[in-house]
């Protein structure tokens, strides 16, 4: 019913980590949830892979698709499960475009760091997104400043929200933000979400608490979408 696009054309912003980590989030609520992995590197797919192989629970089910059978793949998966997040990698490609233009994603999360060398590209990222909505309105994009110092006397947010609300008017903005924490990178090695990892070792949830603020704010975003569909039904 919900299909969630974690996508943006600048590499290295942790798009992977951001769709497999919300993926457990969901699959932990008992969802029936797909991951499509539509990056080369076939980076969240490769994580799905070891949390089976580790029989860890609730498995991860994931799937890989590559060219412009995106949208029509994205469309079919999104009636067969309770949620469908798809990673498409740190370009623009032709997975990203046709994901974009898909009918059942309603939501768009471009993760980005706080620097001029990641916040430029948005400036293209924005008239993708204007192209996509002629081919499915309903698009919501929202950015999500992600791996932010830790470090508080570095000031870096600030900035980064001011350029994106008053230059892309297009984009959103989470309320929630990610940190550069190396939790997120032992709990991928380990197949493990970040929560799943830091309860595990019984250490400190900094990165487990953001990731849930996020999944928070993602679930509020499926839960209109969905009523808004239910709204469409009924007129219909």
């Amino acid at each position: 019913m919900a299909a969630i696009l974690v996508g943006g054309e600048k590499g290295g912003t942790g798009k992977s980590t951001v769709a497999i980590n919300l993926a457990v989030e969901f699959a932990k609520t008992g969802q029936h949830v797909l991951l499509v992995d539509c990056d080369k590197q076939q980076t969240a797919a490769d994580f799905a892979e070891r949390r089976n192989i580790g029989e860890r629970e609730p498995a991860l089910i994931a799937t890989s698709v590559r060219g412009s059978q995106v949208k029509t793949a994205v469309a079919d998966f999104s009636r067969r499960y309770d949620v469908v997040i798809v990673d498409s990698g740190g370009q623009d490609s032709i997975e990203l475009r046709s994901a974009m233009v898909c009918p059942a994603v309603k939501l768009m999360i471009v993760p980005v760091q706080a620097s001029y060398f990641d916040l430029a590209p948005l400036i293209t990222m924005a008239r993708m997104v204007e192209e996509a909505k002629l081919y499915n309105d309903a698009l919501q994009v929202y950015c999500l400043l992600n791996k932010l110092p830790t470090n508080p006397q570095v000031q870096v947010l600030d900035e980064a929200v001011d350029f994106i609300r008053a230059e892309l008017r297009v984009l959103g903005l989470f309320a929630t933000t990610l940190h550069d924490r190396v939790a997120y990178r032992y709990a991928a090695a380990t197949g493990e979400s970040v929560t799943e990892y830091e309860r595990r070792l019984k250490r400190e949830t900094k990165a487990s608490a953001e990731i849930e603020l996020l999944y928070q704010e993602v679930t509020e975003h499926v839960e209109q979408t969905r009523a808004g569909r239910a709204e469409e039904k009924n007129r219909g």
